[in-house]
Parts: C-alpha cells; structure tokens; sequence
C-alpha cells in the first residue's frame, strides 16, 4: 500500500468522523457567548433596559436592544469591580452609551450620540 492510499483512507475517516460529530453533536444547538464583550452583550440585551430620568432620550426598548448588540464594550472606560453596581461603557458608530447595571436592574445613564 503506498503513501497516497493510506493518506486517502485517512481523509475519507477524518471527513465521515467529522461530518458525523456535526450532525449528531453541533448542529442545532445555540452555544452562549464565551467572550467577556459577548457575556456583557448578553446580559444587557436579556432584561428591559430602563432610561435615566436625567436623560432626554426617547427610545423604545426593542430600538435600545439593539443599538447595545451591535455595540462594543470599552472595558477600560468601564467600572467593572464595584459591588452594588457596575457600569459599562458601549461604543458604536453612531453613539456612545453607558449603562448601569444594579441588582440586576439595567438603566442607561449616558448617551452622547456621535
């Protein structure tokens, strides 16, 4: 048997035991985020997003949803490690927005579009 008949049966085992271990392990299931940006992401887009009285913005909270996804967070412009509250601070292309999150109470207390 030569070099390339192995090498063929060993891709066409690598290709079937990968295409099996997708269909039976992977495909259909929705994996949470892992990333720091993305657990952030996630925790603020799960509950109702409430607004500062001190603001003058009028959003509704599917439009607040999804301006914070599809935003970045600046954890070095952010307060991570206090206790009772921690505030993020979310960048995008069109504004810039910090939000507080307390006792799983999530208000957005700044936003200076850009």
């Amino acid at each position: 048997m030569t070099f390339f008949q192995r090498f063929g049966y060993f891709a066409f085992g690598l290709g079937m035991g990968s295409i099996l271990v997708y269909f039976m392990l992977i495909r259909d299931r929705e994996f949470p985020p892992w990333t720091p940006e993305g657990r952030v992401l996630e925790e603020l887009t799960n509950d109702t997003i409430f607004i500062s009285p001190d603001l003058n913005v009028q959003f509704t909270d599917s439009v607040l949803r999804s301006k914070v996804k599809h935003s970045e967070v600046l954890f070095r412009e952010s307060i991570v490690r206090n206790k009772p509250c921690r505030e993020y601070q979310l960048d995008s292309k069109q504004e810039r927005m910090r939000v507080s999150i307390c006792d799983s109470i999530r208000t957005l207390v700044q936003y200076e579009p850009k």
